[in-house]
């Protein structure tokens, strides 16, 4: 009776212990994937298209990409962005989880030509000159609330709103026309992206 004993116990000890290693083993993988996705900001650089590779390992995730720029018609930027999955760690790593909320800090750099005509105040009126045309290059930072949406196998739809700073040479004057509070190169604004991700395992 107690040889029996010891072997149910050897067994479900054995049992327990290879459940346990697959679970950390779980969560410890590392996750590897593509993202695509449209980033709309209130710096006055216009939208722009990402293209972010990801490294993913239990809640930590860090993206590097670049930004190809609609008003541009080039690639004219890069970002990072570095988020923390919420929830229970085990939930996060669950396959058929539908919803994965993050919050994100995004660090976006963009640069562009300015063609706005320069004002100048004369016997008390306000006349436009027209400007040489000028790099103009904004660097935010961004912290965000955002969602991965699974659609189909390890595609998911991504998106995020968050709210930041930025810096740049926008100058009060020629500075965007969005939302936000501008001041001189500085300013407090909007971050929207919103695109497709794919994890290759």
């Amino acid at each position: 009776m107690k040889t029996l004993a010891m072997i149910i116990a050897m067994i479900l000890l054995t049992i327990t212990t290879g459940f346990a290693k697959k679970n950390a083993k779980t969560i410890d993988q590392v996750h590897y994937g593509a993202a695509l996705s449209q980033n709309n900001n209130g710096t006055g650089q216009s939208k722009g298209y990402t293209i972010n590779a990801n490294v993913v390992k239990g809640r930590k995730s860090l993206e590097l990409g670049i930004i190809y720029s609609e008003r541009e018609s080039k690639f004219a930027g890069g970002d990072i962005k570095y988020r923390i999955f919420l929830g229970n760690i085990r939930r996060i790593e669950d396959v058929n989880k539908i919803y994965k909320p993050y919050l994100q800090y995004n660090l976006i750099y963009q640069k562009g030509m300015s063609y706005t005509p320069d004002l100048v105040n004369l016997d008390n009126a306000t006349y436009e000159v027209p400007a040489e045309p000028g790099i103009v290059a904004t660097i935010g930072h961004f912290l965000s609330y955002g969602n991965e949406v699974k659609l189909f196998g390890n595609a998911y739809l991504d998106s995020s709103l968050g709210l930041g700073i930025y810096r740049g040479s926008l100058d009060k004057i020629n500075g965007p026309d969005t939302w936000g509070v501008h001041g001189t190169n500085t300013g407090f604004t909007y971050s929207f992206k919103i695109g497709f991700g794919y994890t290759f395992n």
